[in-house]
């Protein structure tokens, strides 16, 4: 049996929570999930101020916390928190561990998932890049302003590295649930067409890769099961797999949450299109085949998973520059509260006349901000929140804005009040998506070693 654990769900999780786990002696491998869309063009913000960064703020608690405690144990570590610059990371952890006096401690780092540079290269080999929303081609897109181009990359160079004995695996973007797969193949040798033990796999990898989230955290079904305060001290989850694929999903022992059924459907369907063909890098997993059954407290046993071949072709994911974003939420009360909504939004409309505002967007916080249409509007409400999202192309067009609509402050609606947090902030930049498709044969994983 191998025991896997997840300790990192996002950027900014909570990785220090892998400890229990190591130290406890419940684990053989654990994995930290770092990365999105988002993440990396925060990442590549930060490589722009300083080409040594690109890679995320944790893998440097990581290496200071917790691989000391895991290469004790001799407990692989592996995640994609290297982000844009998974060789940079990899030196810092080096250097950490070096002077915490690790010796003979491997480092492995992953990268040739980034393209960004080879766009040019790849369009000229007939690469099109053929956005997956529009099918527009990438040559034809009148904005060029890309800041990241990352394909998703599978298990198999995070597998080369455990077989040559890599104590920490860190890498760029590697698919979610992949990063988990790796080491059930390192271990138990499953082919790389074995797509019913590769598909177990991926689901395993898919309901870990959220941490908290299958322990009772974002769930419905353990909202009445749990204390409030246990929510910011969840033990995050451990897939204990066995060589056929079948698996047990549980958490850290003693620690809090709730592992069930049900949070486990939940979780199952997070962030899934059509559970009957899960793509991923290294297998097309079907959920519908799979059984779900208690084995005990916070144990579920997962079972039936079948798999079909993998895609022809690899998913990229690209970051372009889109303009910039403000918002301004402003606060309408009894009485004649729509009347008042009427005039915010005339005041606002007159005020900005002459900018070049792009986009203005009205939610009305609390009534119909999350449902749409799907609510109905009291016709005498106390109060009203209202968030005002608006565009522009440049930062100073919506500084502008904000000073010209602030100029109103006693000529607004009656009664009328604003989140001065909103009215202080600072334009936020949008990064806007385009996913594709690349050939593999285009793409070239490489694993590099860093010894101490």
């Amino acid at each position: 049996m191998l025991r896997i654990g997840s300790a990192q769900g996002f950027y900014g999780d909570d990785v220090t929570r892998a400890l229990p786990m190591i130290e406890g002696g419940h684990v053989d491998v654990v994995c930290f999930e770092a990365l999105s869309e988002l993440t990396l063009a925060i990442l590549r913000k930060d490589m722009l101020a300083n080409p040594a960064r690109g890679y995320t703020f944790d893998v440097s608690i990581i290496a200071r916390e917790i691989l000391p405690k895991a290469f004790a144990r001799k407990i692989p570590l592996i995640t994609n928190g290297g982000g844009l610059n998974p060789t940079a990371a990899a030196q810092m952890i080096r250097d950490t561990a070096a002077k915490a006096g690790l010796t003979g401690l491997k480092v492995a780092a992953v990268t040739g998932d980034d393209i960004l540079a080879r766009l040019p290269e790849l369009q000229a080999a007939g690469e099109r890049f053929l956005n997956m929303d529009t099918g527009e081609a990438l040559a034809d897109a009148a904005n060029q302003a890309f800041v990241t181009a990352n394909v998703y990359l599978g298990a198999a160079p995070i597998v080369e590295a455990l077989q040559n004995g890599a104590d920490i695996v860190i890498t760029g973007r590697v698919a979610d649930p992949c990063l988990y797969l790796a080491p059930m193949i390192a271990k138990y040798g499953w082919a790389w067409d074995d797509w019913d033990r590769l598909a177990a796999g991926i689901v395993a990898g898919h309901l870990l890769e959220c941490t908290g989230q299958v322990v009772g955290g974002n769930s419905i079904a353990a909202m009445n099961l749990l204390d409030p305060a246990d929510l910011a001290h969840l033990g995050y989850p451990i897939a204990h797999v066995h060589e056929d694929g079948t698996f047990v999903l549980t958490k850290t022992p003693g620690t809090a949450g709730c592992v069930s059924v049900e949070t486990v459907k939940e979780q199952l369907l997070y962030e899934i299109h059509d559970p009957a063909h899960y793509l991923t890098p290294d297998v097309t997993a079907n959920f519908t085949t799979l059984r779900l059954t208690p084995d005990g407290e916070n144990r579920v046993r997962v079972a039936g998973v079948t798999g079909e071949p993998r895609p022809e072709k690899l998913k990229v994911s690209m970051g372009r520059m889109e303009g910039y974003m403000r918002e301004l939420i402003f606060t309408l009360g009894y009485p004649a509260v729509w009347r008042k909504y009427e005039l915010l939004q005339g005041m606002i409309a007159e005020s900005w006349k002459g900018l070049p505002i792009e986009r203005v967007v009205y939610h009305r916080l609390g009534i119909d901000s999350l449902f749409e249409k799907v609510s109905v509007a009291p016709d005498y409400p106390d109060e009203l929140v209202v968030r005002v999202m608006f565009t522009a192309a440049d930062p100073d067009t919506l500084k502008t804005a904000v000073r010209r609509v602030m100029a109103n402050g006693l000529s607004c609606p009656p009664g009328m009040s604003v989140s001065g947090s909103t009215v202080g902030g600072d334009p936020r930049v949008i990064l806007g998506l385009w996913s594709s498709l690349i050939g593999r044969d285009h793409v070239q994983p490489l694993v590099t070693y860093l010894e101490v």
